[in-house]
């Protein structure tokens, strides 16, 4: 497991201003982080990652409030990070909760940017939907973490005679960031928008495109192969 020194040398800054303008267009408040209280009663050997984690989140609260649409959000009071021994799952939020999988922390301590997705679920927040949202809800925290926290990251390959819009995490990350630089930065916040308040988002693809999110994907798709 590296040590708290150096697993602060990986941390990415966190946006400036100038920086997040190149993003998201208007930039929304920033929110202070709550205080976060840390649980390592299963994993003790993992005090000093989880109190590298509490400082990347304290740092990144903020900025992911501006990268979303967070003008009725309600910040908790507090959050808790708890690590547990047994755990499939990586990481999860559970409303003000984030729980990770001690055992994944100590082969994967590098792997910091699992911070920035589960923070990125308490600031969502959303409201029950009644209609089919949930990949795109881990779209957006996908994208938070891989095109917003760790820019220069490896990306995975899409596999584009299997893959779809709707297959959430990175691919729809990728589709989503592609789409923002293309069309509109707006959009992911204006879809963010659309979640807090338990609306259909598609439409909002047409309203800041031009385009329905099955057209875009046949666009990002098509720009996506190699160059001949």
């Amino acid at each position: 497991m590296l040590a708290a020194p150096i697993l602060a040398m990986l941390l990415v800054a966190p946006p400036t201003k100038a920086e997040l303008a190149r993003y998201v267009y208007p930039l929304a408040k920033p929110i202070r982080c709550p205080k976060i209280l840390i649980d390592t009663k299963e994993a003790p050997d993992l005090q000093a990652w989880a109190e590298t984690a509490r400082s990347l989140a304290t740092s990144w609260f903020p900025q992911l409030c501006q990268l979303l649409a967070t003008e009725e959000f309600k910040r908790p009071k507090s959050l808790r990070f708890v690590f547990r021994a047994k755990q499939d799952a990586p990481a999860y939020c559970a409303g003000d909760e984030i729980s990770f999988s001690a055992e994944w922390v100590r082969k994967y301590p590098d792997d910091l940017g699992i911070v920035i997705h589960e923070l990125t679920h308490v600031v969502q927040a959303y409201p029950a939907n009644k209609n089919d949202v949930g990949w795109l809800v881990e779209g957006i925290a996908d994208y938070t973490r891989w095109w917003r926290y760790e820019p220069e990251a490896p990306r995975t390959r899409i596999d584009f005679s299997r893959a779809s819009y709707r297959d959430a995490y990175r691919t729809t990350a990728a589709w989503l960031a592609w789409t923002s630089q293309r069309y509109d930065l707006r959009l992911v916040p204006a879809l963010d928008r659309n979640l807090r308040r338990a609306e259909d988002p598609m439409p909002t693809f047409v309203k800041f495109t031009g385009k329905t999110a099955d057209a875009l994907w046949a666009e990002f798709r098509e720009a996506s192969q190699p160059k001949r």
